[in-house]
Formats: C-alpha cells, sequence, structure tokens
C-alpha cells in the first residue's frame, strides 16, 4: 500500500488523512491529540510498533460455553510471559454471575452487550440493565466495565451520542477491511469504517468526544467475500479454511503497518451441541471448529512481538503508543498483584475450586439455576429489573472503595492493606432512569474521560436512543405482570443458549 512507503510525518498530515479515508473524514491531528483524541489512521502510531491480537466472545457466559472459550486463552503467553487475555461483550440472560466474576478474575475483560440481546441498537435501559447486573451480581467494578457492543452490530448516531453520555470509553461494532483497516481511534470526527453499510454514518456528527472505536477487522476468503464473526458458519467456508483465512489475513496485517487483528466468536457455536443442528451450514459438533480457531491462534502466538489483549488494552495503548520493546514495561500489560490476590473470600480467584468462604452461593430460579458471591436474588433478572432484591441480605454488596478481588462479602470487608491494591471506583453510578445522563452535573463520570455530547433526551425518533425509564408506579406494576407472564418461557429456553447473533 502507498501508506506504507509514505514517512511517518507525511501521515500525520491532516490533508492525507482526509484524502486516503474519505472526504468527509477531517481530522486534524494537530488539534486532535492523544490520549484525549486520536485521528483514524492506517498507518502505525510509532515506529515498530507491536503486532496486537484481539480475541472476543460474545453473548451470555455458562457452563455450556465455559470450556471452550477457556480452551482458546489457557496456556498462551505474551512476549512478557502474562498470560494473553481476551474480552466478552456478556448479555444478562443466561450469563452466570459466578463465571462472569471468574472470567474477570482471571485478568480477562467483561464488557457490555445489554441485558437480553433484543433491541438493535441497545435502549438506554438494555444497556444500563446489564451494569447494574454485573455489578451486583457478578462483582464487576463500574470503573472496568469500559466498552460495549451492540447486538447484531446495529448501531446508530443517536445511540453512540448515548453511549458516549454514559460514560463507556470504547465501542467495538464497526467493522473494517482494505482501505479502512486504521488503528483505533476516538470518533471525535467522525467514522471512517462501514461507509457503505446498512447504517452509513461517515460524514455524520456523532457527538462522541472522546468516545474510542475499536474496529473489527475482517478477513478475506478465497472467493472474494468478506467476513467477520464466526466465518466457519458461512456458506462455502469449512474449518480448514477458517484457519487459512485467518492466517492469511494476519500474515498481511503483520507484513504491512501491524494494524490490529481480531478473531469475533460466539462460544455457543463451538461446542458439542450446535444451537441448530438442522442447519446445513453447521454441523453438530462444533469441535473441529474449536480446533480450526485453536491452529490460528496456535500460529499466531508463535509470530515475534504479537501480544494477545482485550480491547480496553488495545485503547490504553493507542492513549501512548510505544515500540513493541517497550510494551512489556507498561503498566496495563502487567500480570503480577502485588500483594498476591486472597484465595479465601468468595472473589472467584479459586474459581470452580473455591469452597467454604469462598464458595458462591446457587440460586434456583425459575430460568434455571446460576451462583453468585453476592447473594441470591428472589427472582430471576429480567429487563426491567435486572439484579432483584436479595433473598440472602447477609451478603455484602461491593463498595466503591474496594475491587471485588480483595472484597469479601460475606464480613463486609476489603481485604486490601497495601498501596498496590487500593481501588476507587470513579465511573458513572448506576441509574436506571435514562434523563439522569442529560442532567446538569450527571453524565458520563470519568469512565473515559469522554462525553460532551450536545445530544438531548429523546432526541431524533431512531430506536437507539430509546425512552426514559419511567418512574412510575402502574407503569412498573403492568410491565412487571407482563415481565411475569413471559417467565414459564424463559423456563422453557433455559436449557438452550441464546444470543446466536452479535
Amino acid at each position: 500500500m502507498l501508506l506504507a512507503k509514505l514517512s511517518f510525518a507525511a501521515l500525520l498530515g491532516a490533508s492525507l488523512v482526509a484524502a486516503q479515508l474519505g472526504a468527509t473524514y477531517k481530522c486534524d491531528p494537530a488539534v486532535c491529540k492523544a490520549p484525549a483524541c486520536r485521528c483514524a489512521s492506517t498507518a502505525a502510531p510509532v515506529a515498530n510498533p507491536p503486532q496486537f491480537l484481539m480475541l472476543t466472545f460474545d453473548d451470555s457466559i455458562q457452563d455450556s460455553v465455559w470450556t471452550q472459550a477457556q480452551s482458546l486463552i489457557a496456556n498462551r503467553k505474551n512476549p512478557n510471559g502474562c498470560p494473553a487475555k481476551a474480552t466478552w461483550y456478556t448479555q444478562v440472560f443466561y450469563s452466570d454471575p459466578y463465571l462472569t466474576q471468574t472470567w474477570y478474575a482471571q485478568g480477562n475483560e467483561i464488557a457490555d452487550h445489554t441485558v437480553d440481546h433484543i433491541t438493535p441498537t441497545g435502549t438506554y435501559q438494555q444497556i444500563e440493565g446489564m451494569r447494574k447486573w454485573a455489578s451486583e451480581l457478578a462483582g464487576i467494578p463500574l470503573g472496568e466495565i469500559k466498552g460495549f457492543r451492540y447486538p447484531f452490530l446495529n448501531y446508530s448516531a443517536e445511540s453512540i451520542a448515548m453511549i458516549t453520555k454514559m460514560g463507556f470509553e470504547y465501542e467495538s461494532s464497526m467493522s473494517a477491511s482494505g482501505a479502512d483497516n486504521v488503528w483505533p481511534y476516538t470518533l471525535d470526527y467522525g467514522t471512517v469504517n462501514d461507509c457503505l453499510g446498512t447504517y452509513p454514518l461517515c460524514g455524520v456528527n456523532l457527538n462522541a468526544t472522546g468516545l474510542w472505536e475499536v474496529p473489527m477487522y475482517g478477513v478475506t476468503g478465497t472467493d472474494g467475500a468478506q467476513h467477520l464473526m464466526d466465518p466457519y458458519n458461512d456458506v462455502g467456508v469449512t474449518p480448514e479454511a477458517t484457519t487459512a483465512m485467518y492466517r492469511t489475513a494476519f500474515d498481511a496485517h503483520y507484513a504491512g503497518t501491524h494494524v490490529p487483528f481480531g478473531v469475533y466468536l460466539h462460544p455457543v457455536w463451538l461446542g458439542k451441541t450446535a444451537p441448530n443442528p438442522t442447519n446445513p451450514v453447521v454441523t453438530a459438533d462444533g469441535t473441529p471448529k474449536l480446533n480450526a480457531v485453536a491452529a490460528f491462534l496456535d500460529y499466531a502466538m508463535t509470530q515475534p512481538n504479537t501480544w494477545m489483549v482485550t480491547a480496553s488494552q488495545m485503547v490504553e495503548y493507542m492513549k501512548n503508543p510505544v515500540p513493541a520493546d517497550q510494551l512489556a514495561a507498561q503498566p496495563y500489560m502487567s500480570c503480577t498483584p502485588n500483594p498476591p490476590l486472597p484465595t479465601n473470600i468468595c472473589n472467584a480467584v479459586a474459581g470452580a475450586t473455591a469452597a467454604g468462604a469462598a464458595a458462591p452461593e446457587v440460586c434456583n430460579l425459575i430460568t434455571g439455576a446460576f451462583k453468585t458471591c453476592y447473594g441470591c436474588p428472589v427472582s430471576a433478572p429480567t429487563l426491567l429489573d435486572p439484579s432483584p432484591a436479595k433473598v440472602n441480605t447477609a451478603r455484602f454488596p461491593l463498595p466503591k472503595t474496594c475491587d471485588s478481588l480483595w472484597w469479601d462479602p460475606v464480613t463486609g470487608t476489603c481485604t486490601c492493606t497495601a498501596p498496590g491494591c487500593t481501588y476507587t471506583a470513579t465511573a458513572r453510578p448506576v441509574n436506571m432512569d435514562q434523563n439522569s445522563i442529560y442532567a446538569v452535573g450527571g453524565g458520563n463520570g470519568t469512565a473515559g474521560g469522554n462525553g460532551t455530547s450536545s445530544a438531548t433526551p429523546g432526541s431524533g425518533s431512531s430506536s437507539g436512543n430509546g425512552t426514559p425509564v419511567s418512574t412510575t408506579a402502574p407503569a412498573k406494576a403492568a410491565a412487571s405482570g407482563i415481565i411475569a407472564g413471559l417467565e414459564p418461557l424463559y423456563a422453557a429456553a433455559a436449557a438452550v443458549v441464546v444470543g446466536f447473533f452479535a
């Protein structure tokens, strides 16, 4: 590509940025400066950058998909000897809070993927409800829920402005390939991705100051078609072809400007029983697909200076890019807690082997059983009530002044006694009233330092903006009755993994 041959100084030119990525994109690097802002560019942000690889999973975290996800990250190490990390865009329905907390305790990332995965662009209630559930039932500190991915990868200008106001640091739903294979960037000056897609937003003011876009990087098959999520499910693509496709695309990234690479999966397709075995495109046994992905990861992680990171680690890098030989020294790449994490409290560090005071409670609900360290709810989570009142009120909720890795919910004690583990949440508190993000002094908190959006409540008619959550008792009572009527259907579906798509 021409860009690979141009000087670094020339690549920073605003005119070149606009010319390369389209006339509608006008971002001046002299004004848009890291860490708060970064222009989109196909050029490496520094000389000799690392090669980043992002592995992501979508939808519910439950026993039926846990083994597959764990097998893809187990025993993989980054060049500094630390475990490779991945991001899980998590929906509430059918997720197990304790497994969710275990994923976080392993050093991986939990990101928001709404409550039930039904509304494509994600209403406020869908998105905020996941934050409430994750913090109150799964022990994920609000400040660590930094990212969002839209269900079905459907977004709108209004919904992007909304999540900016909600304080998210990044979103990862826009696809990139070829000329728009850019490094992560902020949406201050709009987007350069999906300009010809279903929801083309190039040239549109997104009111998304400071919100990072972590593109989803597509791969090209032998048929010339573009593939993104679960390519082994696409017509004519075998597991073996998937491995080859990933390798070819990765090699192009690696030999070029080291633009990050991504593998985007729904782990439901990788188990012994696929959700739709009658579909001729898929097989009843997902093991060959799992092996195909593992074979590619085995290959990629043997390439020098290749790092498998979470999306939030990727954003941290873009705030202050460094050459590959300096990455190991960056704090966000460290893997040694100081002091060591306790294993005698219910913090999910011990995982499935937890016993005694470290063991979670088992909650038997109409939608099935799940585990949690924070007290069983009186009913299954719903969209209207994602974190119901607790049966066991003796369990102490996670405070703002302690990470769940150090919090003992049985005694209500923060076991952190050293400077290296101190924690104070600065993220926006949960508030199920959408109007709260537009109130004076309300909104985005400091999760990503973003959100000077000029959007107003209920602006436009896009479904992405949703409607403010009603606080009237009659409306809540009526809606609760509808939900109660649906709960038998939830029970019937509990054995089936839902949310097969993004």
